[in-house]
This record gives C-alpha cells, sequence and structure tokens, in this order.
C-alpha cells in the first residue's frame, strides 16, 4: 500500500512540475520595450524573442531537482520545465542540480544555484542553467547550435532569447601563449589518439581570482556600489558563477570534465585594492599564479585563472596540475560577460591551460602571428573554441565561436590530462564509449563533391557525429583554395545527429560551388592531394559526463579523373511526365583505376535537394546514360543526385525542374518480355505476353526526347513484332512499350 502511495505522490509531482511551468513563461511583443529600462548589453542580436518570467515560481520548481552525482547512480529527474528557444517555442528538459562551487563554498551562497537539463523535445539538447542576483541565465546547445536565454530588463522580469550566430563581433580579443606549444601533429597513419573514453568523470578545483577593475564592472551591473564588501563579493561570485557554468558546458560533454570553484574563492574577489595589473596580460600571468599561490595555497587547487577588463587573454601551455605554472592563466574583456566571453574568451584560455593550441590556419587581424603549426587544421579563422572566429579580418569564417572543441584539441587536452595534469583520480560514470564502426579510406575524382558516411553505437544516449579535417598547412592568403595541396579546406561544423556530411553542403552543391565559394570555407580540391579526416562521436551524456570515440580515415582526389558531373537537366522549365526519361553524366574516367567506381545510383528529390528519398535506378553500369522510369510524384522542385557504389562522391544536376506523374495506379514490367538483338542496326525484334485486351503502343525516343517513333498495334495476347528505324543515326535511343496496363522501357545501341 506504501508503494503505491508513493507512485502516486511522485506521478502527481511528475504532472504538476511538468504543467505548472505554463505559467512561468509569457511570449511579449518586442514592441512593449521601446521605452522599458533595459541592460546594458554589448552586442545585441539580430533576430530574438522576448519572454516574461516569473522568477520566483521557476526557483521554485528547480528546488526539488535531484543533484548529479557523475557515479553512473543519479536518480531520473521527475522535475520537467520548459523553456523558450530563439524561435519562440518552449522546449522541455529534464533538469538536475549541478552546482560549480565546492560545497563549502556553495553553503555560504545558496542564493547561488546551478541546474542541468537533458531536452525531451530535442534528445540532442542539453541546457546549462543558474539562478543570482542576477536573474536566469541559460545556455542551450543542440545540434542546430547555441542559444542563450539573458535578463533583458533591468527589473529581472523580461528575457531576451536568441541563437548564437545572431551575436555579431563588436570588440577585438587577442590570445597569447607564454611559449610556443610544440608543433607536431598527428602523423598521416593516424596514431591512436587518446579521447575522453576512459569511462571516468574528473573534477578539477577552480581558484577564479579578479582584478578590482572586474569586480567594479559587476558591482555596478548589480547596482551594489553602496553594498557591504561581502555583498560585492556576492555578486562577483554570481558573475564567475555563470561564466564557470557556460564553460563546463564544453568540457563535460567534450573531456569528461568539470571545474569548480574552490571553497575559499571569495578570497580572491578584489573589491578595493589588489596586487595585479589589470591592462598588462605579461604583467597579470605573473601576479596571477603568484597571487592564487599565496592566498589559496598551492595544494588547494588544480587549475587558477584571473579575469580582468583588460584586452585580450594569456595562459601558460599545459599548465593545469603543473605546481610551478597552474595559476598562469588569464582572459580580459572590457565587457566581461555573456557568451563571447564565457566561451571565446575564458574557455579558450583554459584550453590553453589544458594543453590545446590555437586551431585557425587563417592570417589576418587577430589571426597574424598568433598560428600554431602543428594544430592549424582549420581554414580562416576557424568556428570551433581554439579558433579566432570573428576576430581575423579578411578571413572570418564565422562571427562567434561554437561552442565545442575540435577532434585535434580534444586530443592535445587529453593528452595532459593523462600526463602532467592527472593530479585528480576522478569517478567511475558507468558510462561507455560510443563504439564506431570502422571507416574506409577513399580515392574520388578531383572536383568533385562527396559525402563522409559514418555509423557509431551507444545503448545509452543519443549520440552526435562530428566530421573534420585533420590536415595542417602554410598560412597562406586563401588557405581554402581549390589548387593547394596541404592546407585545410573545410571547415568544422556543429556535432550533429546525422552520420553523414556532405562535402562542401548541400547548399553550396547545389549552387555549384564546390571549388570556388570562398564564403563557404569548404572548398574541393581541383589538384592530386590526399585529405584526412576524423569522426568524432559524443554520447552527450548529461548526468554523469561525456564519453567520446574517434576514427580517421583518408580521401585521396585523383587529377586523372574528374570533375563527375550530371549532365542533363540542366535547362529551366523542364517537366517529367509519364514517359521515359534520360539521365546523363560525366563519368570522368571514374571507372578506371585507381577510382575504379563500376556502378551508381540515381537519386530522385522532391523537396528541392535537401533529400533523395526515392531511386530512380540502383546500381546501375557507371557509363554516363541511364534511361529511368519516371515516379508516380508531382513536384516543381525536383534534382537528380547520381552517388557512386562502393565510393562516396556525388553530383547534383544542376538546375531544379518538375515531375507531374500522378499515375499511381499503373503497375511495371511486361510478361515475358524480350527485345533483341541489342545492339543492333535499327532493325529489332519485341516480344512479351500481354495480360490486357488494350491495344500495343510503341514509342521510341533519342536522347534528347524526341520522339522518333510512334506506332499503335492490335492485342492479341502474345505479342510479336519487328520494328525498323533503318534511318536513324547510330547512337542510343529509348523504347517504351505499353499495353495499357503496364508498360516497360529499354535503351538500346544502334550501330
Amino acid at each position: 500500500m506504501k508503494l503505491k502511495i508513493l507512485v502516486t505522490v511522485v506521478a502527481i509531482l511528475t504532472f504538476s512540475l511538468g504543467n505548472s511551468q505554463n505559467s512561468v513563461w509569457t511570449k511579449m511583443s518586442k514592441e512593449r520595450f521601446k521605452e522599458a529600462d533595459k541592460l546594458e548589453r554589448v552586442s545585441i542580436p539580430t533576430d530574438y524573442e522576448i519572454f516574461h518570467l516569473d522568477l520566483e515560481a521557476l526557483k521554485n520548481q528547480l528546488k526539488v531537482a535531484p543533484t548529479r552525482t557523475f557515479t553512473g547512480i543519479t536518480p531520473v529527474s521527475n522535475v520537467i520545465l520548459s523553456f523558450p528557444n530563439a524561435e519562440g517555442n518552449l522546449e522541455k528538459f529534464r533538469i538536475y542540480e549541478s552546482s560549480v562551487m565546492e560545497a563549502e563554498l556553495a553553503e555560504k551562497h545558496p542564493e547561488i544555484q546551478s541546474y542541468v537539463g537533458q531536452g525531451i523535445d530535442n534528445p540532442t539538447a542539453r541546457i546549462y542553467l543558474t539562478t543570482t542576483l542576477f536573474g536566469l541565465h541559460t545556455m542551450t546547445i543542440s545540434e542546430n547550435g547555441a542559444s542563450y536565454v539573458d535578463p533583458y530588463t533591468k527589473d529581472l522580469q523580461n528575457y531576451i532569447v536568441y541563437n548564437k550566430s545572431n551575436l555579431t563581433a563588436t570588440r577585438s580579443f587577442e590570445c597569447h601563449t607564454e611559449s610556443n606549444f610544440e608543433n607536431t601533429t598527428q602523423s598521416d597513419e593516424f596514431e591512436p589518439v587518446t579521447l575522453a573514453n576512459d569511462g571516468k568523470f574528473r573534477t578539477y578545483r577552480l581558484a577564479m581570482a579578479c582584478t578590482i577593475e572586474f569586480a567594479a564592472y559587476h558591482v555596478n551591473q548589480a547596482g551594489l556600489n553602496s553594498a557591504t564588501e561581502a555583498q560585492k563579493k556576492a555578486a562577483v561570485l554570481a558573475a564567475m558563477n555563470v561564466t564557470v557554468a557556460r564553460v563546463n558546458s564544453v568540457y563535460e560533454i567534450d573531456m569528461s570534465l568539470r571545474m569548480v570553484l574552490v571553497a575559499n574563492n571569495t578570497n580572491i574577489i578584489f573589491i578595493t585594492t589588489d596586487n595585479f595589473n589589470n591592462n598588462d596580460a605579461n604583467t597579470l600571468i605573473n601576479q596571477s599564479h603568484n597571487v592564487i599561490n599565496s592566498t589559496i595555497g598551492a595544494l588547494n587547487y588544480d587549475i587558477g585563472h584571473t579575469v580582468s577588463t583588460g584586452g585580450g587573454g594569456l595562459a601558460s601551455p599545459g599548465s593545469v596540475c603543473v605546481f610551478s605554472q597552474k595559476g598562469r592563466g588569464i582572459t580580459g574583456s572590457n565587457a566581461p560577460v555573456g557568451d563571447p566571453f564565457d566561451i571565446d574568451y575564458v574557455a579558450h584560455e583554459i584550453g590553453h591551460q589544458f594543453g590545446a593550441p590555437h586551431t585557425f590556419n587563417g592570417s589576418g587581424g587577430s589571426c597574424t602571428g598568433n598560428r600554431s603549426q602543428g594544430s592549424a587544421v582549420e581554414p580562416g579563422s576557424g568556428s570551433t573554441i581554439m579558433a579566432y572566429a570573428g576576430i581575423c579580418q579578411g578571413v572570418n569564417v564565422q562571427q562567434n565561436s561554437d561552442a565545442y572543441f575540435h577532434a585535434i584539441s580534444i586530443a592535445e587536452m587529453m593528452a595532459h590530462i593523462n600526463g602532467d595534469g592527472n593530479c585528480v583520480a576522478g569517478v567511475a560514470n558507468g558510462n561507455s564509449a560510443p563504439v564506431i564502426t570502422p571507416l574506409t579510406n577513399y580515392t574520388i575524382p578531383v572536383g568533385t563533391a562527396f559525402v563522409l558516411k559514418g555509423n557509431a553505437t551507444d545503448s545509452e544516449t543519443t549520440l552526435t557525429y562530428c566530421w573534420e579535417q585533420t590536415d595542417t598547412g602554410q598560412s597562406v592568403a586563401n588557405p581554402s583554395a581549390s589548387t593547394t595541396t596541404s592546407n585545410p579546406n573545410f571547415r568544422s561544423r556543429m556535432p550533429s545527429s546525422s552520420p553523414n556530411r556532405y562535402m562542401p553542403a548541400m547548399q553550396y552543391i547545389l549552387a555549384g560551388n564546390i571549388t570556388n565559394s570562398p564564403v563557404s570555407w569548404e572548398i574541393v580540391p581541383n589538384v592530386a592531394r590526399t585529405m584526412g579526416f576524423a569522426l568524432t562521436v559524443r554520447d552527450n551524456q548529461l548526468v554523469n559526463g561525456g564519453q567520446t570515440s574517434r576514427a580517421n580515415m583518408t580521401v585521396t582526389f585523383n587529377a586523372t579523373s574528374g570533375p563527375f558531373k550530371v549532365t542533363s537537366q540542366a535547362t529551366a522549365g523542364i517537366t517529367w511526365t509519364n514517359t521515359p526519361q534520360v539521365v546523363t553524366w560525366n563519368v570522368a574516367s571514374t571507372t578506371a583505376a585507381p577510382v575504379s567506381t563500376a556502378n551508381v545510383n540515381i537519386l530522385l528529390s522532391t523537396d528541392g535537394g535537401l533529400t533523395y528519398p526515392i531511386t530512380l535506378a540502383a546500381n546501375t553500369p557507371n557509363d554516363g546514360l541511364e534511361v529511368i522510369t519516371v515516379p508516380s510524384v508531382v513536384s516543381s522542385t525536383c534534382r537528380i543526385m547520381i552517388e557512386a557504389v562502393n565510393n562516396i562522391f556525388v553530383a547534383v544536376n544542376s538546375t531544379q525542374f518538375a515531375v507531374d506523374n500522378d499515375l499511381s495506379t499503373e503497375t511495371f514490367g511486361l510478361k515475358d518480355f524480350k527485345l533483341y538483338p541489342n545492339p543492333n542496326t535499327g532493325n529489332f525484334s519485341i516480344e512479351f505476353n500481354s495480360e490486357t485486351s488494350n491495344d500495343i503502343k510503341i514509342s521510341v525516343y533519342d536522347i534528347q526526347g524526341r520522339q522518333i517513333l510512334d506506332k499503335t498495334y492490335q492485342n492479341t495476347g502474345m505479342f510479336s513484332q519487328n520494328v525498323q528505324l533503318n534511318t536513324v543515326q547510330a547512337g542510343i535511343y529509348l523504347v517504351n512499350i505499353n499495353d495499357g496496363d503496364r508498360k516497360e522501357t529499354r535503351k538500346i545501341i544502334i550501330n
């Protein structure tokens, strides 16, 4: 009886928490806030939504969320709450409490709370949120990118919701390292690399100090200039808490680790005086290590970092856990708040401290002079955390970093964690790493698009896949040109639930911009070369910490073959009806070694080229021409894709066309059909057994679609007829036979 009561109570609680938040969020019109007392923002997103929030009601709902233990035994949370996304809709998440402070510090500051949530509506989504005196801050990461909820008005009742991609870069930032990283990278043979796949979750003690200028910024933001020193320190600690929670959002999934602020961290939050030079990074980095060591104690932290309002960052590479170096990391910004500060800057500098160098290959703006030869695997400014997105004039891939690490960065950081950074034992989190199906190396024609395909298994979570190029090269004016033989040509993209990635992205394939579109940062080479690619699979395990797996492969571009192209359906105004159609393509020596592709599949898209669900011909010879039967579909936005069988290269026709064939009752294939001889001289015979009494119609078309024969014959059941085309030129023709119920289309060759 007690068990039944308990189940009922839990069910009621779940229902209550899952539905009561309906009154927490209210979507608002932007027009209402033109004259509102808004909080100052460094960057206003180009597109956003506004929601009103009952913050106290939300806090009450969050209080009963279970705490993550990272040991594999965290109970499944029944706290299911909704949060707005940048499209203005509410998404459900399963919520867990997850403090980013050591227990002693957390107990002193119950007003500072941190939580995480696993997406229910979108299983690839995970949310990280904090509630402090600054209100609610959330960061949601999914295969669609990163989005944020930040306070919008000073009364903390209204919140701005936006995608990170809609932020504009508003200031410069430059990062240095104290000494050069070794110019080493993975060999062409792709030696095994270390990943976060040992089933352990690590917690590092973070001592985060600040200059008085940093403190003053946040005290002013909180409106506490007349408050006590303790109140001011609490406000600065709250701001640090938001930053650390957002930084952890990446490290937990990619590296299976997190950082927590040390118990006496308020001792290195300076309000009135400090021993720091706020605007001199080279001096501040030495002061950072000395002040943290003398105040916190060298044995009482694993990584030290000082934040300031001076521009730029500086870090000692591979310094986590290294006694003589572990406090040598700093980040400064004149507006030390928000996603660019937390992810682009702080997470970046901490990445250096964990052993990751820069990953961009471009030069220009802040990129100039800061490139790391051994890890320059991203074209232009790059887009991952260890790149320089948005601050490299002339070579910016995008305006801000995406919230994940490149495969090479993960490997470099894990090498440090398993070496000098191994001062944290970690706990068994009960999470096994994904298992990737072994990859195959391929040789493909130059100037031709391709698709990288992978697969992995993991019984526990929703996997995401990230294909990335791993080649370094020389820093040149156009680092992703189609004629370079060693540089990175393909940018990194957000991990996706799809295990496949078109190279370049489908939008550029459809536009025909595969070798000459610098804005895509995805350029197919026109010269012979070999490219290396890594597939990183993340299990996105939110509750106990993520595990990652990686596999490598190569793509060799053969200069004696290619470009492989679809040559038919290349003009506007084409409409397919209930007649045989011809698809042609330039084989471009792809049947010969070393490409050696004997067969292809021909696929049809009816949604403008986004998907290709209809097979027009399967495993057909790669001979440059195929006669296809028009499927029973109606669409004005069709595209054709030809994909290699047992290879990865693809081609799409250049123009959308229409299909208007709504004949769903027709069946195909005539009984006992024969057409002979083939090839012939224009004289051939057709035989089949017709099961109807309808007349037999025979039509012949050339490869341009022009009809050259149209005859009707009486149906006698067993049909046998000689056809003569003695006046036609040699070539390939299509023969269409229709008995009113079934039809057959054959390709013939006339010599």
